[in-house]
């Protein structure tokens, strides 16, 4: 197959109107049932459970960083490098 190099076709003009953002639309759509999310006992439960484990691990997460950052947090070379071998070894499925 030949493609001819003189062959020039125009831009696609692209419609103005697709650029500016819909914000009065979206101010003067009123709120639907559709748009309402309610949770069953359940699902309530499972969301208050899992919110106070994630900021406790944030926290600790945060304060083991500026522990390493001032270089007062002790590493075990040893008990990092067999984690690093288990997890290679969950990944490539090996007993």
């Amino acid at each position: 197959m030949r493609i001819d190099p003189k062959v020039v076709i125009p831009p696609i003009a692209r419609d103005t109107r697709e650029a500016q953002p819909s914000t009065a639309k979206a101010a003067d759509a009123a709120p639907t049932s559709a748009s309402v999310v309610t949770l069953s006992t359940a699902g309530a439960a499972a969301s208050a459970e899992s919110g106070p484990a994630t900021a406790t691990t944030t926290t600790r997460l945060q304060t083991i960083r500026a522990m390493l950052d001032k270089g007062a947090y002790p590493v075990d070379l040893d008990v990092l490098a067999s984690r690093i071998v288990d997890d290679e070894v969950i990944r490539a499925g090996r007993p």
